[in-house]
């Protein structure tokens, strides 16, 4: 009985090592209070296609794990939404799950009241600035807006939307269906700013033709050039220049000549000094009114991106850094977005375009074209001839 035992541990052992070597994700989903299994559970690589549901005894296998960093989303209505950061890289043999319930559903709290009417006085604007306003918005249809809670803050402007249930979107200019769990949307009309979050999970439609299949290709190559998700993996892997891009930032210049006259001037010395001339003390002292660094724009990348030890990079910048994108030979006009990063803190990057924190502002072209209708998954790859023009 010993050995059979421990031969289905070495087994399972064996399985699971060979599992994580074979970029395959395993694990189980229970109920954090009563431990028993949940079936049905949604498991997912935020962002991308790869996706499964929990089996009746609670377990999952995903395979075909991409290259990169992800967050594993584990979702079941009811539950609070869990996320788990994995690197393809190293993979856990095993990754164990308890969900635990939405506070909502165990207390009778107040829930904040919402506009009866948000749909109809904010709808479009939603719409505007989740799906985008570009060619693929005309060909992407949000299909349960009925889930949506819009809730206006009057003394601050604010517009903050939320979602009963993840949204349902078709996207038929790319060929994908979207189940897309809203975490929040704000739109602050005092400083125009938009910023949403959420997990998306892509699913490929099935084409009735294979020139619909080409179209959709044609159409993924054209949202995936020049975006940002471009320009996030050319960048990690210092291609930028190669592959069309003209990038621009501050970078800060120290004042030279300020050091040199700090170390040479003392403060005691006045305009009566008889050692020093007029001409001269009047330039210290204009000079010693100037700022300690300069601020210059440079087109070189060197200093943009941090190669660190364990083979990780980091993004950091002061102001702002100009991205120029453009194909003459695709019919690409180039066009300019500008990003600021929000906090002071460099932002990982991974082989995938994925970065952390997802704390970047864009403006520019960008700020109209990263929509949901122009977005592509993580696991997405430009194979294939190049595109036509449009």
């Amino acid at each position: 009985m010993k050995k059979i035992l421990l031969l289905s541990i070495y087994s399972f052992l064996t399985v699971a090592t060979a599992l994580a070597q074979n970029n395959t994700l395993s694990g189980s989903v229970k109920d954090a209070a009563t431990g028993k299994p949940l079936a049905g559970v949604s498991v997912f690589l935020n962002a991308t296609s790869k996706g499964t549901v929990t089996r009746a005894d609670g377990h999952f296998v995903l395979p075909g794990i991409p290259a990169g960093r992800y967050e594993v989303i584990i979702s079941a209505i009811g539950y609070q939404t869990v996320n788990v950061a994995i690197s393809s890289h190293n993979l856990p043999p095993q990754l164990d799950v308890a969900l635990r319930v939405k506070a909502s559903e165990l207390t009778a709290v107040v829930v904040e009241p919402y506009m009866k009417d948000g749909w109809k006085k904010y709808g479009k604007l939603f719409l505007d600035y989740f799906i985008g306003t570009t060619e693929n918005a005309n060909h992407t249809k949000l299909k349960n807006h009925e889930v949506l809670r819009f809730h206006y803050y009057l003394k601050s402007r604010l517009l903050n939307v939320t979602a009963t249930d993840p949204l349902i979107i078709e996207n038929k200019a790319l060929g994908y269906n979207l189940e897309y769990r809203l975490e929040s949307f704000e739109y602050d009309m005092s400083t125009q700013i938009i910023s949403y979050s959420g997990y998306p999970l892509f699913k490929e439609m099935e084409a009735d033709f294979a020139s619909t299949r080409l179209d959709w290709e044609k159409h993924r190559r054209y949202a995936y050039l020049g975006s940002m998700m471009h320009f996030m993996r050319t960048l990690y892997k210092g291609q930028l220049y190669s592959e069309g891009f003209i990038v621009e930032h501050e970078v800060q210049i120290p004042n030279l000549e300020k050091q040199r006259v700090k170390a040479i001037y003392k403060q005691n010395i006045t305009n009566t000094d008889s050692t020093m001339p007029m001409d001269t003390l009047h330039h210290y002292w204009a000079v010693l009114r100037e700022p300690d660094f300069f601020t210059q724009k440079t087109r070189s990348t060197d200093d943009l991106l941090t190669l660190h030890s364990d083979q990780t990079r980091t993004l950091f910048f002061t102001g702002d850094c100009t991205i120029i994108y453009g194909n003459g030979h695709l019919g690409i006009a180039y066009q300019q977005s500008i990003i600021n990063l929000m906090e002071s803190v460099p932002i990982d990057i991974g082989e995938n375009g994925a970065y952390y924190p997802p704390r970047i502002l864009s403006k520019g072209n960008w700020s109209k074209t990263e929509t949901i209708a122009n977005l592509l998954p993580r696991d997405y790859e430009m194979y294939g001839p190049t595109p036509a023009g449009p």
